[in-house]
């Protein structure tokens, strides 16, 4: 299949390499010229392991780069993988996504064919409704051929080919039965290799399991840390206690590990939207006291009241 990838950040290379991978002919779109000629030479613009291989492996064959969107009504579907900034209130800064959508829109005005347009980016609802509004603004005449489906990530940084490659589950959001079928056929190869769940839902719950997923990491890390320094304060050996109550299926042994907190960006961004979020929906947090952005322990306890604000 035909496929566009369009940023080609820390998502998308990884997303764009191992399509390629899974035998998929993949178009990386980028506005840096030198991200382009990176991998039209076989290089990543990322260091990540396994991903210099991947595209080593695979540029110039099935996996090529461009700067232009004219290339894109020639795939079925297209990836939007464009970094979503936090502003400084924790709100998400979907502008670079939604210039990217309406990029895509344009490209796909005069389509015949049906085109999935999947957002992989890490978006809230309303986002996501600025996204469908940029794209279908641009392409009127080809709603109804063209789709908007979401499609979040579970990447870790450091194993995120491994995480691609081998996912415990892959979330697929899509309106109509057509783009379901799309986006099973991307990653056909991939589910016929491993037993992974597949989640079958509508936009924006498939990114709600994304924010869900990683505020519950985020917090079991916090949580951790604080049962670790409780564990200081009695001489007693954290991480006994850890490995004890990961015996219970009911919390697993993943995360158990107390240190200095989470520094992941993404954990930071999710739970300062999530925050955001609460105070601006009618759920506010308990003292109205803004989510802290620190990455230290227990970044998402309140120091007002000591409630967790992520949950």
């Amino acid at each position: 299949m035909r496929i566009n990838v369009i940023g080609s950040g820390y998502v998308g290379t990884t997303l764009a390499a191992c399509l390629a991978d899974l035998g998929h002919d993949v178009l990386a779109i980028d506005i840096d010229e030198d991200v382009v000629a990176a991998l039209n030479d076989g290089r990543a613009p990322i260091h990540e392991p396994g991903l210099d291989d991947l595209v080593a492996d695979h540029a110039g064959a099935n996996l090529h780069a461009t700067t232009s969107y004219d290339r894109v009504p020639e795939a079925a579907v297209t990836f939007l993988a464009i970094q979503t900034p936090s502003r400084e209130d924790g709100s998400i800064d979907a502008a670079p996504l939604a210039a990217a959508a309406e990029m895509t829109g344009e490209a796909l005005a005069d389509t015949d064919e049906d085109h999935l347009v999947v957002v992989k980016s890490t978006i809230t609802p309303p986002a996501l409704e600025e996204v469908r509004s940029a794209l279908f603004g641009a392409c009127e005449n080809a709603e109804g051929r063209v789709g908007l489906a979401t499609n979040p990530e579970f990447l870790r940084e450091g194993t995120a080919v491994e995480d691609f490659l081998a996912p415990e589950k892959v979330v697929l959001g899509t309106e109509e039965a057509w783009a379901t079928e799309r986006l099973e056929a991307v990653y056909e190869p991939l589910l016929a290799a491993h037993d992974a769940h597949v989640v079958r839902t509508d936009p924006a719950t498939a990114m709600l399991i994304k924010y869900a997923n990683n505020a519950f990491l985020a917090t079991k890390i916090s949580l951790i840390n604080d049962i670790g320094n409780v564990c200081k304060e009695f001489g007693v050996d954290a991480y006994e206690v850890a490995d004890a109550i990961g015996l219970d299926d009911r919390i697993g042994e993943q995360f158990l590990r107390s240190g200095v907190g989470w520094g992941d960006h993404v954990f930071q961004k999710i739970l300062l939207q999530l925050s955001l979020q609460q105070r601006t929906r009618g759920t506010p947090h308990p003292c109205s006291t803004p989510l802290s952005n620190s990455t230290i322990a227990s970044p998402n306890a309140c120091s007002t009241c000591s409630t967790t604000t992520s949950t």
